[in-house]
C-alpha cells in the first residue's frame, strides 16, 4: 500500500508555530531590558522557519508499507528506501520512521492526522516486528 502524505504533516505546523512562539518570547524579554536592541528574537525565528523550510523541502512525498516493512519515497527518487531503521519507534498510536539513503539520512513523525488509520496501524505492525527480528 502506498499512501501520498499530506503537504503539511503535524510535526511541521507544530514546529512552525513554536518558531513563531519562541520568536514572541525572545522579543518580550527584551522589551523588559530597556539597553538591548530589539529584533534579536524575530532573527531568532526568522533562522528557525527558515530551517523548518528547508527541512520540509527534503522530506518524503509517499509511504510505501509492505510485508517487509514501511518505506518512505523521497522527491525525485524511484524507488522507496527502507525506513524501519535503527530509529524507527512507535509512539502510542503515532511512529517515527527513520531512513538511511544516498541523499542522506532522515526521521519523520506521523500522527493518525497525517496517515489514514489502516495504513498506520499497519506501519505500527511492521516498525514493532522489526524490532522484535532485531531484538530477537
Amino acid at each position: 500500500m502506498t499512501v501520498d502524505l499530506p503537504a503539511q504533516l503535524l510535526a511541521d505546523r507544530l514546529t512552525w508555530a513554536l518558531a513563531v512562539a519562541c520568536a514572541v518570547a525572545l522579543e518580550a524579554m527584551l522589551l523588559r531590558h530597556p539597553g538591548l536592541p530589539p529584533g534579536p528574537g524575530l532573527a531568532a525565528g526568522g533562522l528557525l522557519l527558515l530551517w523548518q523550510w528547508r527541512q520540509r523541502r527534503r522530506r518524503p512525498v509517499r509511504v510505501a508499507i509492505g510485508p517487509d516493512g514501511v518505506g518512505v519515497q523521497l522527491r525525485g527518487a524511484s524507488a522507496p528506501l527502507r525506513a524501519t531503521g535503527p530509529r524507527a519507534r512507535v509512539l502510542g498510536r503515532s511512529v517515527v520512521l527513520h531512513w538511511r539513503g544516498a541523499e542522506g539520512t532522515g526521521t519523520m513523525w506521523l500522527t493518525p492526522l497525517d496517515l489514514p488509520r489502516g495504513a498506520l496501524r499497519a506501519a505500527r505492525v511492521r516498525i514493532l516486528a522489526a524490532r522484535a527480528a532485531v531484538a530477537g
